[in-house]
């Protein structure tokens, strides 16, 4: 049997690292455990609840949901409507931390 030469088999192995923010990450999973995930790049799918832009903000949010939970996204971009399935990518970030435990988990689309 013949061995992948080295660079076929780096980049299987980046391909394989590179993928895994696209695989949908379950919600549950990123807010029992957002330290696992901080400032690193996640794609979610699910329902969205609500939808708030505030005036005179550049950025809005919404709450995404499935079924393992809910979190809220943050966008510069247009708002989805309520209701509607979304797949978003972003990076999970924390509002604030209480005595090192993580408080108030959102992801930033696009980021």
């Amino acid at each position: 049997m013949q061995k992948a030469p080295a660079p076929v088999l780096l980049v299987l192995l980046l391909l394989a690292l590179c993928s895994c923010a696209l695989v949908p990450v379950p919600i549950g999973k990123i807010t029992k455990n957002p330290e696992r995930f901080e400032n690193r790049p996640v794609t979610v799918r699910g329902q969205v609840l609500s939808a708030t832009k505030l005036p005179f903000m550049e950025e809005g949010f919404y709450v995404l949901k499935d079924s393992t939970g809910e979190i809220t996204v943050v966008t510069r971009g247009a708002l989805p409507a309520e209701g509607r399935t979304r797949i978003v990518r972003g990076k999970v970030e924390t509002t604030f931390k209480v005595m090192g435990k993580a408080l108030g988990v959102v992801i930033r689309e696009g980021d």
